[in-house]
């Protein structure tokens, strides 16, 4: 089957963002029997996606002119999905969304943060994207009979859209692992009551990207709200996330997001940590073993 081998999204307007992608030439399958279709996502690279436009064929560009980029933290993400007519198999590439691509260095360091984080130093998590666009929660926006609003919410603790105030809150939650410090413990007073107020660092790679409001759950249901990112970056190209979270207290309408439970899986790392220190993959290893070199 043909497959595409890169995704490029670009644009230097506000109004617009155009994909391209590029197909494996060394295929000897004809491209026009295949249709080629656009998925997007807003907000989180596990979707949902949603097809966009075609089918067209032999094609490798599309310009898409329905986004909203003034929101700064807004990602948009798309797929290219390619349908057989004779068989109708499918298959999907991406996600690939608007950033600077790494060079061969920056790809390599990509690749030993990963091994890095999933292999050594952190433990799985879940990623809750929050929502920066969609439907307004009929619930809790302030919404008036003429259709009116002000934009703001006028309850808390609302059980549709988790007080983001867009329906279902979060996009489709996102494994991946992390580094989380110990938690210092403080105590906030103020004139009415005391608050317990936890506040940590944390570090992970660099996809998918994080920002400020998502969610992080660990497998405790320690819920924590991301406040800021940091990005580590070689020529733009993001290398490693800096973040500092804030834990929700206990009482707080997040704790009612669900998590599937289908998806909870011991949390630690894939495989033993037979060579700790070591960051070589599991193919650098069989060639070492060939050779008869210790590692």
């Amino acid at each position: 089957m043909i497959e595409v081998t890169s995704i490029v999204v670009r644009s230097y307007d506000l109004d617009y963002l155009d994909v391209f992608w590029t197909l494996n030439e060394q295929s000897e399958e004809r491209v026009e029997e295949y249709d080629f279709y656009i998925l997007r996502s807003i907000d989180g690279p596990a979707g949902p996606f949603q097809t966009i436009a075609g089918p067209f064929y032999n094609t490798f560009q599309f310009r898409d002119g329905d986004v909203h980029r003034l929101h700064k933290w807004r990602q948009y993400y798309y797929k290219i999905k390619l349908t057989h007519r004779a068989t109708n198999q499918s298959r999907e590439f991406g996600p690939q969304y608007l950033s600077a691509p790494p060079d061969r260095i920056a790809l390599e360091i990509q690749r030993r943060e990963k091994l890095l984080w999933r292999e050594f130093a952190g433990r799985e998590v879940f990623l809750f994207p929050r929502l920066t666009f969609g439907q307004r929660c009929k619930h809790c926006w302030d919404i008036g009979p003429r259709g009116n609003t002000i934009g703001r919410s006028v309850q808390q603790n609302c059980a549709s859209c988790f007080d983001t105030t867009y329906v279902g809150g979060y996009a489709s939650p996102i494994a991946l692992h992390m580094q989380i410090d110990p938690t210092p413990i403080a105590v906030e007073k103020t004139d009415l009551k005391e608050h317990q107020f936890i506040q940590s660092t944390a570090r992970t790679v660099s996809f998918p990207p994080i920002k400020p409001k998502d969610m992080i759950v660990e497998a405790e249901n320690k819920r924590w709200n991301v406040e800021r990112v940091t990005y580590t970056e070689k020529g733009r190209a993001v290398l490693r996330q800096e973040l500092i979270i804030s834990q929700f207290p206990p009482d707080d309408i997040k704790y009612v997001v669900p998590v599937n439970a289908d998806l909870l899986r011991e949390h630690r790392p894939e495989r033993a940590f037979t060579r700790p220190m070591d960051i070589q993959s599991r193919e650098e290893h069989a060639v070492l073993d060939t050779w008869g070199i210790e590692p």
